[in-house]
């Protein structure tokens, strides 16, 4: 007959119990993880730019300063450059939720599962995360595109595969159409209460939260010369695209940034940052923020001071 003390005894030394930990602390919110840095993506511009580099991939992580063993730019997304010289294709398959672009330069062709179609500078398009690989080509001129997924969210989980959802398939948003929305945000009359113009690609199942896939919220954003966008916080990085930005900066955290043609800025979750035009044209970026995170958790943050 067995005792109290030899059950205890014999449920210590089985191999589900020897792999308990426990851990105590003053404060359990102290956890010493790494902050997202303040960053901008100098190197990784210069490379994409170059049409020496022909085709590539060229992820901006920051992997190694937030702590993590998956490529990431911030906790939950992942950016690149994407380059494909002229004439030439790039195919990859991704674990996530959706792909975000923007196109730079150039122009090509997009394929993915059933659905295929052309775009050229100035467009975004999303593609579902489910299909199968991605493949794009480039015409005669070469291309350059930015892409942002949510694969280190699934990275974290340990999930290698993008689940198969009940989803719309590709969008296209032409760059004439971009710059239709954006005429008729300029026109309006301004309260001075709105943090900034811009325009958020979105599509029929995330109207709700205008996003463009169920973690990145993606934008085009813009800012006339001489004015200034007031500080402002929320618990959503940011990653912004410089599309022009000359006289441009930002001030993050006290910290003056100065924006580079075509060059990606980290702005950290929570972080206090402002965007002044100083230059002589209109500011024009896109920026990709996870978003869809904070919308789903009910904690946005969204604070002017």
């Amino acid at each position: 007959m067995s005792t109290a003390a030899n059950l205890v005894t014999s449920a210590a030394d089985t191999d589900q119990a020897q792999r308990a930990l426990f851990w105590s602390a003053a404060n359990n919110f102290q956890k010493g993880q790494p902050d997202v840095p303040c960053h901008v993506f100098v190197a990784e511009r210069d490379r994409a730019i170059d049409e020496g580099t022909g085709t590539a991939l060229i992820p901006l992580d920051l992997s190694d300063r937030l702590g993590l063993d998956y490529p990431a730019t911030v906790p939950n997304l992942l950016a690149r450059y994407v380059r494909v010289a002229g004439g030439d294709e790039i195919a990859f398959e991704l674990a996530s939720s959706g792909e975000a672009y923007y196109v730079m330069e150039g122009s090509g062709e997009v394929e993915k599962g059933h659905e295929r179609f052309a775009w050229a500078a100035g467009d975004a398009f999303v593609l579902p995360g489910a299909g199968g690989s991605t493949r794009i080509r480039a015409d005669a001129g070469g291309t350059l595109l930015w892409m942002v997924t949510d694969e280190p969210v699934f990275a974290f989980f340990g999930i290698d595969k993008s689940p198969l959802r009940d989803e719309p398939g590709a969008i296209h948003y032409p760059a004439e159409a971009i710059e239709a929305e954006m005429g008729l945000i300029h026109r309006r009359v301004d309260d001075g209460k709105q943090s900034g113009k811009a325009v958020l690609f979105t599509r029929a199942d995330l109207t709700a939260n205008h996003l463009a896939t169920p973690t990145v919220a993606f934008a085009y954003n813009s800012l006339s010369p001489e004015d200034d966008q007031p500080p402002h916080r929320h618990n959503a990085a940011a990653l912004t695209l410089c599309v022009q930005g000359e006289g441009v900066h930002s001030m993050v955290d006290g910290r003056k940034v100065d924006w580079l043609d075509r060059a990606v800025m980290v702005t950290p979750p929570s972080a206090l940052h402002s965007h002044h035009n100083r230059g002589p044209a209109m500011m024009y970026s896109v920026v990709a923020q996870d978003g869809g995170v904070f919308y789903n958790a009910r904690t946005l943050g969204y604070a002017t001071s």
